[in-house]
């Protein structure tokens, strides 16, 4: 008679157990919020930037002085929109233009503004830039009309006209060559070159223009530009100039009601 074997089931293999890191888990999703709201920073941050710049935009064009007209563009620079908005002031903020309409002459400009109020009064901390008009522009300036010239014409680095005037009752036109140069509120215009011009007869005028315009010509500049900015150069190429402007301590409300400097 066999002996009885006793039979047991066969264990079943459990799968092992995954062990949980809750440390490594709370860095993931601090993680993962962290770079979601970068996202919404950066993105709330160009949506402010952008609101910003059209707001300035608009400001600046209703401040235009008047006879100027033009479309103006903004760009704040630097850091964070916002944390600049909350300190009070963006820190610099690129203005250009590239239609402005001066006295109906063709212009454009380029301004870097420095410490400008976030809530457009008091005064702006510093200015750099220029202005580059076409000689339409100049057509119609007092000086030009007092030294009885005609309208200029630029070329590099001069300016062109014509001076007319009566010599013992006889008419006289003079073709005049000036270079311009900025001697502090003015641009001076030196007549470097004559020609004497008279019905047929042509001869050389440089000592008769240095007697019809011993000082030569000035242009008050001041009285085109807001009271606390000033020329640092002018440089003129054919059929334009280009003018270098700074400014500090700018007061925005002078800006707002027009003022300009004196001479």
């Amino acid at each position: 008679m066999s002996a009885s074997v006793d039979t047991k089931p066969l264990p079943v293999a459990q799968p092992p157990r995954r062990r949980r890191h809750p440390v490594r888990t709370t860095l993931i999703v601090l993680l993962v919020l962290v770079l979601l709201a970068a996202v919404a920073l950066v993105v709330g941050d160009g949506i402010f930037r952008g609101y910003a710049e059209k707001q300035i935009d608009t400001d600046v064009q209703h401040s235009l002085p008047e006879g100027v007209t033009g479309t103006v563009h903004s760009t704040i620079e630097g850091g964070s929109a916002i944390q600049q908005w909350l300190h009070g002031s963006f820190d610099d903020v690129l203005l250009t233009s590239n239609d402005l309409r001066v006295d109906g002459g063709a212009a454009s400009a380029r301004l870097h503004v420095h410490g400008l109020p976030v809530d457009g009064s008091g005064t702006v901390r510093s200015a750099t830039g220029s202005l580059t008009i076409g000689q339409a522009v100049l057509k119609n300036l007092a000086p030009l009309d007092a030294a009885q010239a005609a309208s200029p014409t630029l070329g590099s680095g001069t300016v062109a006209t014509s001076v007319k005037r009566t010599v013992l009752g006889v008419p006289i036109t003079v073709d005049v060559t000036l270079v311009p140069s900025v001697r502090g509120a003015y641009v001076h215009l030196s007549p470097t070159k004559a020609t004497l011009k008279s019905g047929p007869i042509s001869v050389p005028g440089t000592t008769l223009i240095h007697t019809l315009l011993p000082n030569g010509i000035s242009v008050c500049a001041a009285k085109y530009l807001p009271p606390a900015v000033r020329l640092t150069a002018i440089d003129v190429h054919s059929g334009s100039a280009t003018l270098s402007l700074v400014a500090s301590k700018l007061d925005l409300s002078g800006l707002q009601h027009g003022a300009t400097g004196s001479c």
